[in-house]
């Protein structure tokens, strides 16, 4: 059951994302309500099927890094369906359902490798740790498609002649201040993430330093956006704030690759 509702799922996120860029290109509003629509019908779809997968389970579906993944776009999801309601940014979804669509493809097939999950980690702590991991890692999404857009808009607006872009997407000023907000709201998320993590592998590895990949590159991207943070409280903005919300999701990219196709502790 929890396949085929997630396959259902996937298929709505296809013709979201088809839609999105659509309204992207078109500007009718009446794309952009069909494009909302089949965004919620994946949404919906999704937690129906997470929902059955973790009563099939007997356990939060957060035991396996596949898992994991799916969960972090289901709150992305979420996250963007808010923002874009909130904000208005009506071609945020352009931007955020191609990387929804992509996160989720790969979470299914890694979970379709697996015949039977056998998780090694248990204990409320610890999905406590995964959970607010996760919900950083979708600020973030949110975060790298903010910066995408400013990029874009930045290079729209230096050419003689800006092309079709430029009419569709915010100024500069709104997506700065949307990097801005995304960064201050997935820090701290990740952050109580990384250390719950920390002070369970004590207790449960022995050691904090023992080598996992995963946990290694999420330290390396912890970094980078504790970096951008504290250079954006000195002052940065623009594009430099942008250059380093790109490098710090391509280093969470880096960091999910590791969990799922090299061997560690965490799977």
């Amino acid at each position: 059951m929890h396949a085929i509702l997630m396959n259902l799922a996937i298929l709505a996120y296809v013709v979201a994302t088809g839609l999105a860029f659509a309204y992207l290109v078109e500007r009718q509003e009446w794309i952009h309500r069909l494009a909302r629509v089949a965004t919620g019908a994946g949404w919906a779809l999704q937690t129906t099927a997470l929902v059955a997968l973790g009563h099939a389970l007997g356990r939060p579906p957060l035991g396996s890094l596949p898992e994991a993944v799916s969960v972090a776009v289901w709150v992305l999801v979420l996250l963007e369906m808010w923002l874009e309601r909130r904000s208005g940014l009506k071609v945020l979804g352009a931007f955020v359902l191609p990387i929804v669509l992509v996160f989720s493809l790969k979470s299914a097939a890694a979970h379709q490798q697996l015949p039977e999950i056998v998780p090694t980690l248990s204990g409320a702590w610890l999905w406590v740790h995964i959970g607010l991991a996760l919900i950083g890692i979708a600020a973030f999404a949110l975060n790298f498609a903010g910066a995408l857009m400013y990029l874009l808009q930045e290079r729209q607006l230096k050419a003689r002649r800006p092309g079709a872009l430029y009419y569709r997407l915010p100024d500069l000023e709104t997506l700065d201040r949307l990097t801005y907000r995304t960064l201050a709201l997935g820090f701290p998320f990740l952050t109580t993430g990384l250390v719950l993590g920390v002070l369970w592998a004590g207790a449960a590895w022995g050691s904090v330093f023992a080598f996992d990949p995963l946990a290694l590159l999420s330290a390396v991207a912890w970094v980078i956006y504790a970096g951008t943070l504290a250079g954006r409280a000195a002052g940065w903005h623009g594009r430099r704030a942008a250059y380093f919300a790109v490098i710090g999701f391509a280093a969470l990219v880096l960091t999910l690759g590791a969990g799922l196709f090299l061997p560690g502790r965490h799977g």
